[in-house]
């Protein structure tokens, strides 16, 4: 696909509503009658009998998902791959910035920065922290996103298939409608809800991450320096210039999925954005530096004395293997589609500035620690 074509394709008519709904702070995406409609679909228990055809669908997208899903620079490649494929999927190319975002986090640790300002005992537990989180998005999503493609290419929904790999209930309904309706923000913000409560359990409420990573000092103060900043890179002309917001509290659940549909709306209800930050994303493969974006403050190579050392993510981070095991169903409180109804309205905000003195004060810590 020429990219020009493609660019033409990511524009969704929901941009347009961004002028309409400019003077509110939120924006309709699903009235209260269309989540009772759907609620419906949650009270009927189905056990589908499943084809051979069915079992080698489902063992395809197994393998795929596991393929993909061995470190951070697969899973954020996957993401874009799957977004070139079918744009209507919103939610696949947030997942790509955001899990750009996680693969620079987990470099920064090795950085020449941060080692600098965090006790030794305390790097590694953050980069199983934010490697866990990554693998599990991916290991629940990647099925999801592969069965839609599946069922555009047989002509007919398959996300009874969905039990198949343990994904929520919850979901189920909005894939269904999706695929009907091709109604981009309401499965961007299912995904997002669903994701976000995936790893709740599994991730934040999980004893060793309390005691190690989310109880501790240093993940508090990392939050505030900027360690959390969510950015999306963009191409404006012949610089790259970064817009997103920053992560306060990422052990709220609900505080996260406010993160993850202000981000949709930064992205996707602002004028021309989401084209600018697929350019940077299609022309600069993720690696895990900073330099991906940054090169002229930021390099891979350690010997480099005149630039931040951020280095490339499969040269000081080996492949983790998993455990899924786990495969409680999340929902079990029909109050969280409330979160269905809306997303706010986000202002383009320009944050390059911002995260230029983030990285100011974190430098000025190293000299002073030094």
């Amino acid at each position: 696909m020429e990219r020009n074509h493609f660019l033409s394709r990511i524009a969704h008519p929901v941009q347009s509503l961004y002028r309409y709904f400019l003077y509110r702070h939120h924006i309709d995406i699903a009235s209260s009658s269309l989540l009772h409609q759907l609620s419906k679909q949650w009270e009927r228990p189905s056990h589908p009998h499943i084809t051979e055809e069915e079992h080698k669908i489902v063992s395809e997208i197994k393998q795929k998902t596991a393929n993909y899903n061995r470190n951070n620079i697969t899973r954020t490649a996957a993401y874009l791959s799957f977004f070139e494929r079918h744009p209507e999927v919103h939610w696949a190319f947030l997942a790509h910035i955001v899990s750009r975002n996680g693969g620079w986090n987990m470099t920064d640790l090795k950085g020449s920065v941060i080692p600098r300002l965090l006790p030794a005992e305390h790097i590694h537990p953050l980069f199983l922290f934010l490697e866990r989180a990554n693998a599990l998005i991916f290991h629940d999503a990647y099925p999801q996103l592969l069965l839609y493609e599946k069922s555009k290419q047989k002509k007919k929904p398959l996300f009874h298939l969905l039990a198949s790999f343990s994904v929520s209930s919850f979901m189920k309904p909005f894939w269904e409608y999706f695929f009907e309706t091709k109604n981009s923000p309401v499965i961007t913000v299912a995904l997002i809800i669903n994701e976000q409560q995936y790893i709740q359990k599994r991730v934040m409420e999980n004893k060793f991450f309390q005691t190690h990573v989310l109880s501790t000092m240093p993940f508090i103060a990392e939050q505030w320096l900027g360690f959390n900043d969510v950015l999306i890179p963009y191409q404006a002309g012949p610089h790259i210039r970064l817009a997103g917001t920053t992560v306060r509290d990422f052990a709220d659940v609900h505080h996260r999925i406010h993160i993850g549909k202000s981000l949709y709306s930064i992205l996707f209800f602002q004028h021309r954005l989401a084209k600018r930050a697929y350019q940077f994303a299609s022309q600069h493969a993720h690696t895990g530096s900073r330099a991906d974006f940054w090169p002229q403050l930021f390099s891979a190579e350690k010997a480099d004395p005149f630039r931040i050392y951020s280095p490339r993510l499969e040269t000081v981070w080996p492949n983790i293997s998993h455990p899924f095991s786990d495969r409680r169903d999340w929902f079990t409180d029909k109050t969280i589609i409330k979160m269905m109804e809306t997303i706010p309205v986000m202002k383009e905000e320009d944050i390059t500035a911002n995260y230029m003195r983030n990285i100011q004060t974190l430098n000025a810590a190293v000299k002073a620690v030094q």
